[in-house]
C-alpha cells in the first residue's frame, strides 16, 4: 500500500478527495502537482478546503460545487504560481461521489499540468492573430480556396475583383482566370507548384487585371487548402511597356543617327565637290580678268559677262551656306516661332522680286498670282519655306513655268507652288524630305550647283514648327505641286517695324551715302571700301572700336549709315561699343551688323540693341537695300 502511494505521489497529476461536510475536509491528497495548491511538506489530509487551497482557489472551488449539482463532471482551469515564481496552469474536473443509495459521499478533484499546452496555444493564437492582421492589411490580394471554392479573401483581393467578401466566397477561383491562361494554371495546380505565374483575372465588372499568382499549399485543422497570393502587376507591365518603347525609340534614334552619319558622309563628299566648283569658277574668272587687264582693248560686254558669271558663282556659294545655316539652326532648336497676321501679298511681291532673275536666266515664267489673303504664322519661317519651294521648282524645271498661288480653304489658306519640271516618282515622295536626299543626284548641275538635298528637309522641319500641313503631288515628266496650309488671319494695319529697313520708293537706286565701315579683317575692309566707292558712296573705314569712335567724332555731322562686323578680335563684339559710336554721331542713323556667327546668342545680343542683323556672305541686292535705308 505504501509503495502504491509513492507511485501515485510521483505521478504528474493532482488527486484530491474532499468530504461533504461544511468545511470540506481533505480525505485524500496525492500527486506531484499537490505542492502547487498547498504548501510543500504539509500533510493535506484532514485540513479543510479553505486552509488547504487558500482564499482564491477556495472561492473557485465553491463555484464549481454549485455547478456539480447539475453536471456529473465540472471542468476547471486553475492558474497558480510554483515555488520558483513561475505561472502554472492546471486543467481538471470536479466530480461529486455518491454511495449506493445515491447520496453524496464526497467530492473528487483530478487535474493535470497543462502549462506547456496553454503556452503553445497562446503562441499559436498570437501568431495567427498577427498573420490575420498582416493578411487584412496586405496590399497584395490573398485568396484561400479548397478545391477551387473560395473560402476566404482579404480586402485587397476584394478590391482587385471589384466584389464583396460574401460574393467572392461563392465563386470558383479558376473561373476568375482569363480563358487563355486556364491550361497553364491547371498544369501548375496539378504540380502543386509554388512558382510565380503571370496571367489576367476578370473581375465582376468585366475588366481584365494583369496579376502575378503565387500558390501555396497550407494545412489548417487537418484540412489541406490552397492559398493564392494575387499581386497586381499592371504598373509593372506599364513600366515594362514604357521601357520597351524607350528601347525601341533609342534603337530607332541610333539607326537614325547612323543613317544621318552615313548621309552626312555622302554629303561631305558632295559638298566638297559642289563648294569647290564655284570657287574653281571664281578663280578662273579672276584669272580671266587679270589677263584682260593686259589686253589693249576690253569690251564692256565681256566684262559684264565675267561679272555676271562671278556673281552667279557667289550666289551659288551663298545659297549653299544659307542652307547649311538653316539646318544648323533647326538642329540646335534655335528657331523661335512668333505667330502674327502676315500679308501674303507682301510676301508674294518679295518672292517675285528676289527670284525673277533666277527664272529669267533659265528662260522660265515665274507667275505669282496676286492675293489679298492674310495668314496667322511666323513671317520669317514662312518666307524660308516659300523661298526653298520656289527655288527648288526653278532648279528642277527645264522649260515652262513656275506658279505661286494662294487658295482659300474655309478657315485656312493653302499656298501652292506648281512647276512643269521633271517630277518625282511615287516611291521617292517619302524620301525627298530627308536631309541630303536628291531625286536625281547625277543630273546636270544648274547654276554651278546641283544642290545638296537640304531644301525640302528645311521646308518640312519649318512646317512642323508652324504646325502647318505640308503636301506634295507629282507626276514624273509633267511636274510637281508643293503646298503648305495655314490658318487664315484678319487683315491688320501694319506700321513699319523699328527694326525693319525702310526704303523710299522715290529714292533713286544707289543714292550716294556717307558710310562708316567697321571690320578687323583688312581684306574685307578694303573690298567693302572699293565696292561702296564704286557704287558712288563716301566711305570711312575703321579696323577696331577705338578707331571707329574717333571717326564717329570727326565726322559726326557727315555719317548717315554704319556697317559693322560683329567679331572684331580680342573678344570684342560690336554690341560692346556700338552704343558709344552712335552717341558720337549728330543724329540717329541706321546701324547694320554683319556676322558669320550663326549662334542664337549672337542674334539675340544684336537684336536686343535694336540693330539690324545680316549673315555673311551678304548678297549684293541685300547690301544695296540697306544702303538705301534713310530712317534708323
Amino acid at each position: 500500500m505504501q509503495l502504491l502511494q509513492q507511485m501515485v505521489d510521483n505521478l504528474p497529476l493532482l488527486v484530491i478527495q474532499l468530504d461533504t461536510g461544511p468545511r470540506l475536509r481533505c480525505a485524500l491528497a496525492s500527486g506531484a502537482l499537490l505542492e502547487l495548491v498547498t504548501p510543500h511538506g504539509a500533510d493535506a489530509v484532514g485540513r479543510d478546503a479553505l486552509d488547504l487551497f487558500g482564499p482564491t482557489l477556495h472561492g473557485e472551488l465553491l463555484a464549481l460545487l454549485q455547478q456539480s449539482a447539475q453536471e456529473p463532471a465540472v471542468p476547471f482551469t486553475w492558474r497558480v504560481v510554483d515555488a520558483q515564481g513561475n505561472r502554472r496552469v492546471l486543467d481538471g474536473h470536479l466530480r461529486t461521489l455518491t454511495d449506493d443509495t445515491g447520496r453524496a459521499s464526497g467530492h473528487f478533484i483530478d487535474a493535470l499540468d497543462t502549462t506547456a499546452y496553454h503556452e503553445t496555444m497562446g503562441e499559436l493564437q498570437f501568431t495567427e492573430s498577427r498573420l490575420q492582421r498582416f493578411v487584412m492589411a496586405s496590399s497584395d490580394g490573398i485568396v484561400v480556396h479548397v478545391n477551387q471554392q473560395i473560402i476566404n479573401a482579404n480586402p485587397a483581393a476584394c478590391r482587385l475583383l471589384a466584389s464583396t467578401p460574401s460574393a467572392v466566397y461563392q465563386q470558383h477561383f479558376a473561373s476568375l482566370i482569363a480563358p487563355e491562361y486556364h491550361a497553364t494554371y491547371e498544369m501548375l495546380m496539378k504540380q502543386a507548384s509554388h512558382e510565380a505565374f503571370e496571367c489576367e483575372l476578370i473581375n465582376t465588372q468585366g475588366a481584365r487585371i494583369a496579376v502575378e499568382l503565387i500558390g501555396r499549399t497550407v494545412q489548417r485543422h487537418g484540412s489541406f487548402m490552397r492559398m493564392a497570393i494575387v499581386r497586381d502587376v499592371r504598373d509593372r507591365r506599364d513600366a515594362q511597356a514604357r521601357i520597351r518603347a524607350l528601347i525601341d525609340n533609342l534603337r530607332m534614334q541610333k539607326d537614325r543617327a547612323e543613317s544621318a552619319d552615313r548621309a552626312k558622309s555622302l554629303f561631305l563628299s558632295a559638298a566638297s565637290h559642289d563648294l569647290r566648283q564655284p570657287i574653281h569658277a571664281l578663280g578662273l574668272l579672276l584669272s580671266s580678268l587679270e589677263a584682260l587687264t593686259e589686253s589693249p582693248r576690253v569690251s564692256t560686254q565681256t566684262l559684264e559677262e565675267l561679272t555676271r558669271r562671278m556673281a552667279a558663282s557667289l550666289d551659288a556659294l551663298s545659297r549653299l551656306l544659307n542652307s547649311l545655316l538653316d539646318i544648323s539652326r533647326l538642329d540646335a532648336n534655335a528657331v523661335v516661332v512668333h505667330a502674327a497676321p502676315v500679308s501674303l501679298a507682301a510676301m508674294f511681291n518679295e518672292l517675285a522680286d528676289d527670284l525673277a532673275d533666277a527664272a529669267q536666266s533659265k528662260r522660265l515664267r515665274l507667275d505669282v498670282v496676286p492675293t489679298d489673303a492674310w495668314v496667322q504664322t511666323d513671317a520669317v519661317v514662312l518666307r524660308r519655306i516659300l523661298d526653298n519651294l520656289v527655288s527648288n521648282a526653278l532648279r528642277y524645271t527645264r522649260a515652262g513655268r513656275v506658279l505661286v498661288v494662294a487658295r482659300s480653304r474655309g478657315t485656312e489658306v493653302e499656298v501652292q507652288v506648281w512647276d512643269t519640271g521633271i517630277g518625282i516618282a511615287s516611291d521617292q515622295l517619302d524620301g525627298i524630305f530627308k536631309e541630303f536626299y536628291q531625286v536625281h543626284p547625277h543630273a546636270p548641275s544648274s547654276g554651278g550647283l546641283r544642290g545638296l538635298g537640304l531644301g525640302l528637309s528645311i521646308v518640312q522641319r519649318s512646317a512642323r514648327l508652324l504646325n502647318a500641313r505640308l503636301q506634295v503631288r507629282s507626276t514624273p515628266g509633267k511636274g510637281s505641286m508643293f503646298s503648305i496650309t495655314l490658318p487664315r488671319a484678319e487683315a491688320v494695319a501694319t506700321p513699319p517695324s523699328a527694326h525693319t529697313p525702310i526704303i523710299r520708293d522715290s529714292a533713286p537706286k544707289d543714292t550716294p551715302r556717307r558710310v562708316l565701315v567697321i571690320d578687323d579683317d583688312a581684306m574685307v575692309l578694303m573690298a567693302m571700301q572699293q565696292l561702296l566707292q564704286a557704287w558712288g558712296h563716301e566711305v570711312w573705314c575703321a579696323s577696331d572700336a577705338d578707331q571707329a569712335i574717333v571717326l564717329a567724332i570727326s565726322h559726326a555731322e557727315d555719317i548717315d549709315l554704319v556697317l559693322s562686323d560683329y567679331h572684331l578680335g580680342d573678344g570684342i563684339h560690336a554690341t560692346q561699343f556700338i552704343d558709344a559710336v552712335r552717341a558720337c554721331l549728330a543724329r540717329p542713323v541706321p546701324v547694320h551688323v554683319f556676322t558669320a556667327d550663326t549662334s542664337l546668342h549672337a542674334a539675340q545680343a544684336i537684336r536686343s540693341l535694336g540693330l539690324s542683323l545680316l549673315h555673311k556672305p551678304v548678297r549684293q541686292d541685300d547690301l544695296r537695300r540697306v544702303l538705301q535705308q534713310v530712317d534708323p
